[in-house]
């Protein structure tokens, strides 16, 4: 069988016992360079070199300072380590330019192989730290990939999701993975949990007192803001991790993920409420549309008469309301205080309120007046008290009406109203003196059991009958002055003899010069009936 090769320290040692004086010194430094491949930590190196030195020079006592501490020590440590006094040696350390320390050994003289050590251990040490300092860098590398890799997938995940409390979990989940957090806590920002893991049971709402005793029963010491650059959305308490703590690279990890899920709901809100600003935008156009049908598209003027309106909603769609309609004879035998022939009857109203709910509430109100006087009404406070009755039934409690409504005869001037709580629309005459048409009753829809009386006029040539909503008689300039009824027959005086057009031009005009750089404040509607032979 053959002899094992003997490895090439062996061979060394064989070689230094065949020199006796220089064994005792060459035997530890073989024994060195054979162990250094073993030693997996800078401290295993360090203390094989402080081990070999003592063995080197036959010390019992000696160390190695690095400057502020000793790395290495065997007995007692001198009490200067660069210079201890007799008895004692000192060597510095050093590769190149690098103070690696000062090797001080209890010993008078020190044998040559000593710097030989050093200078042999030296660049080993410095190897040992620049390959630590590469794995260290390679854990750091590895770790920022896996981070940015987790924040990709995670950009993609909550972008793919449609609603909050899965984008919640969704970021919960990743973080609860990614740090090894065991227990987790997720408000928003009205104290509504919105995840509990590893908490067990926890109330739907969690604020004050109560919050602050979970946190400190579970141990939840990690507080962060789930928030964007703009918007707050809540806060997620933690625990520490299950192995270790979250150090400074961490906790901005962390709080990157929390920004990434904040500016995502942020998005994910927003594009909620773009879709229902776009449904609420339909929804109006549908109102804006119906309420368009609604308002007559020509207004009826029998021979002898102008008539002109216009309305100006004060938002998309509005609670003002006016119509114009000829109506006919009633059944066979008619009544005894009234003519053959067909009367113009007109109506005005505001509903209260703005917007769309003022807008469903006229529609209604529009089709039970219509309904109600497409013939011809024999008493128009009587109507009133019946679409009293039937707004009571169907309002919400929070609607009512200000309306005027009747009729007037072409052939004869014969006018006759019914005024519920309405701004007293105005008879006026071309010289600019006038009547109001006041009130003969409440607003409709607002008391049940209430009742209306009918008001009687005469229009005779060249009368205008103006009926308006607050909107335009109550417009403010910029020194908080009401345009006023007056303004308008002031109008009138000024062209009585312009045809109903040109007049209600004029009353828009005299509206928006007193505003100056102001606006409407409410719903603005008009009409304007004139008796021209």
């Amino acid at each position: 069988m053959d002899a094992p090769v003997p490895s090439p320290f062996d061979r060394l040692r064989g070689l230094s016992l065949r020199i006796p004086e220089g064994a005792s010194e060459l035997l530890p430094l073989i024994d060195f360079l054979e162990a250094f491949p073993q030693q997996g930590t800078e401290e295993d190196l360090v203390h094989l070199v402080g081990v070999t030195a003592l063995g080197i020079a036959r010390a019992s006592q000696g160390g190695i300072w690095d400057g502020q501490k000793w790395i290495f020590l065997r007995g007692q440590a001198p009490a200067f380590p660069t210079n201890p006094g007799k008895g004692w040696s000192s060597f510095g350390w050093v590769w190149q330019e690098e103070d690696l320390g000062t090797v001080a050994l209890k010993a008078e003289t020190v044998p040559q192989a000593l710097p030989l050590l050093l200078s042999v251990a030296a660049p080993l040490l410095m190897w040992r730290r620049m390959e630590h300092l590469r794995s260290d860098q390679n854990r750091a590398l590895a770790l920022q990939l896996s981070r940015l890799n987790t924040v990709f997938d995670l950009t993609r995940s909550l972008g793919e999701v449609e609603d909050k409390q899965e984008l919640i979990s969704l970021m919960a989940a990743t973080i609860m993975g990614e740090f090894r957090i065991p227990r987790l806590l997720v408000l928003d920002r009205d104290g509504s949990v919105l995840v509990a893991r590893g908490l067990g049971k926890v109330p739907e709402v969690l604020e004050g007192e109560a919050l602050r005793a979970l946190v400190e029963e579970k141990k939840l010491v990690h507080a962060l803001e789930l928030r964007d650059a703009t918007h707050s959305h809540g806060f997620a308490y933690g625990a520490d991790p299950t192995i270790g703590r979250l150090d400074e690279d961490d906790d901005t990890f962390l709080q990157t993920l929390m920004n990434l899920a904040g500016g995502q709901l942020t998005s994910l809100e927003m594009r909620q409420e773009r879709i229902l600003k776009e449904r609420l935008e339909k929804d109006l156009d549908l109102a804006r549309n119906i309420q368009r049908q609604i308002l007559p598209k020509r207004l009826p003027e029998p021979p002898g008469w102008e008539c002109a309106a216009a309305n100006l909603p004060f938002q998309a769609v509005g609670g003002d309301l006016y119509d114009l309609w000829m109506a006919s004879d009633p059944p066979a035998g008619g009544w005894d205080d009234e003519q053959e022939g067909e009367r113009l009857h007109f109506t005005i109203a505001d509903i209260s309120g703005k917007g769309l709910p003022a807008s469903l509430m006229m529609t209604q109100l529009s089709a039970y007046l219509r309904a109600r006087a497409d013939r011809r009404v024999k008493n128009w406070g009587r109507l009133a008290t019946r679409l009293n009755t039937r707004m009571n039934e169907v309002r919400d409690r929070q609607r009512y009406a200000t309306l005027v409504a009747g009729s007037i005869n072409p052939d004869s001037g014969d006018l006759r109203f019914v005024n519920g709580g309405h701004n007293p629309p105005l008879l006026v005459k071309p010289d600019g003196t006038f009547r109001r048409l006041d009130p003969t009753g409440p607003m409709v829809g607002l008391l049940p059991g209430a009742s209306w009386e009918q008001g009687r006029a005469q229009m005779d040539k060249g009368d205008v009958l103006v009926a308006f909503t607050d909107g335009l008689v109550e417009a403010e300039n910029a020194a908080g002055e009401e345009l006023g009824d007056e303004a308008l027959a002031r109008v009138v005086a000024a062209f009585p003899t312009a045809h109903a057009d040109d007049l209600l031009e004029q009353f828009l005009v005299a509206a928006f010069q007193h505003l100056g750089e102001g606006a409407f404040r409410d719903d603005v509607t008009l009409v304007v009936v004139k008796r021209s032979a």
